[in-house]
């Protein structure tokens, strides 16, 4: 039955709308073939909910009317004779009330279920969101603490080797191994400083800013490099739209975002960056947000790798620490919003930096005027 029902729930709307009033058709002609042998009239709310489950409110009360147009056919087509003429009218009227009575029903409960489901969903979300935090903190602790003992004696022999390549000047041999021994040190710094940034994030310093600004700075700082590669970086905006952000760790996340956007494009493609307004559940409740999406059209993710995508130390680079995306989601949730994504294989990755939207129209005056030509 249930794979029966999942079959229905996929039909398209003209097959759906078809089936609905074939079925209402047969239960007429059943009607009245039987006439008052058998009481079928009950199996008119197969096609009525069918209808109303499968395409709504409009379409059930639509076929509420068709079913009281066909039973009151077939009750005047059995013969049947009443004590008063306006009987038949009062049994069609009164089944009219009882169909839609029945539809309006019926979308109230399949509302309560759908909202149910979100809620369950976000429920759902927010346990695995707090359970994700709970071991980055912990995770955190761990690992500044190794971080600090780290870099304590990489200052030391980064202070050796400088007083070493003095004495090496002469031997370029030993000079080749120094400057490899600097480069390497200068990586582990790299990846120490990576583990603090993830470890003990600083809180941003909040200011209310145009998103559309932002993503034309990053813009600016990227497409020089990208275009090398045949890798384009485009803005599709729109202007008007404000966060409370810090300006400086939120390209840090953008510039993230592009960098892996462009690496998963074999040869030519394309970066979108994209600012838009939505609804959005932050700080447990929906609110109003904006979105600055960073799409590409490269290979996609593959689905096991996405299990892991924001698994600290959890990398597909090469040379990667593999702290990059999670760096990003907690600087963002740092701004109270989230980091979401969806990827298809062969089609390409978009991420959304999902952020509260200020309405500020003092802020929304002073940011047109300073975009708007003299």
């Amino acid at each position: 039955m249930k794979r029966l029902i999942a079959g229905l729930s996929r039909l398209s709307k003209p097959w759906t709308t078809f089936l609905v009033i074939l079925s209402a058709g047969l239960v007429g002609w059943f009607d009245f073939v039987t006439g008052y042998d058998f009481h079928v009239t009950g199996f008119y709310i197969i096609p009525i909910g069918w209808a109303c489950w499968a395409m709504g409110r409009t379409a059930g009360l639509f076929m509420a009317a068709v079913c009281t147009v066909i039973f009151a056919t077939a009750d005047l087509a059995s013969g049947h004779n009443y004590a008063h003429p306006a009987v038949p009218t009062w049994n069609a009227v009164m089944m009219l009330a009882l169909f839609f009575g029945m539809v309006y029903g019926l979308t109230e409960l399949k509302d309560e279920i759908a909202q149910r489901e979100r809620a369950n969903i976000e429920k759902l979300r927010v346990e695995r969101m707090l359970e994700r935090q709970e071991k980055l903190a912990s995770l955190g602790t761990l690992t500044a603490g190794i971080a600090h003992e780290i870099r304590n004696p990489l200052t030391s022999l980064k202070a050796r080797l400088y007083t070493l390549e003095k004495h090496l000047k002469a031997v370029p041999a030993a000079r080749k191994d120094t400057d490899i021994i600097s480069a390497e040190i200068s990586r582990l710094e790299g990846i120490v400083q990576d583990i603090l940034s993830f470890a003990q994030p600083s809180d941003p310093k909040l200011k209310t800013i145009a998103a559309d600004t932002l993503l034309r700075e990053v813009q600016g700082l990227m497409s020089t490099s990208l275009e090398k590669r045949g890798v384009q970086l485009v803005v599709d905006s729109s202007p008007g739209l404000l966060i409370r952000a810090d300006s400086g760790k939120l390209k840090q996340v953008l510039v993230n975002l592009v960098r892996n956007g462009a690496e998963a494009i074999d040869g030519a493609g394309t970066v979108v960056l994209r600012t838009r307004a939505a609804r959005a559940p932050l700080g447990g409740r929906e609110t109003d947000a904006v979105i600055l999406e960073v799409a590409d059209d490269g290979k996609g993710i593959p689905p096991d790798v996405e299990k892991r995508l924001f698994d600290p130390f959890f990398t597909t680079k090469e040379n990667g620490t593999g702290l990059g995306l999670p760096i990003a989601a907690r600087i963002v949730d740092k701004h109270g919003g989230m980091l979401q994504h969806q990827s298809q294989p062969g089609h390409g990755t978009t991420f959304g930096v999902v952020l509260p939207r200020e309405i500020n129209e003092t802020a929304a005056s002073a940011n047109y005027r300073a975009n708007s030509p003299h």
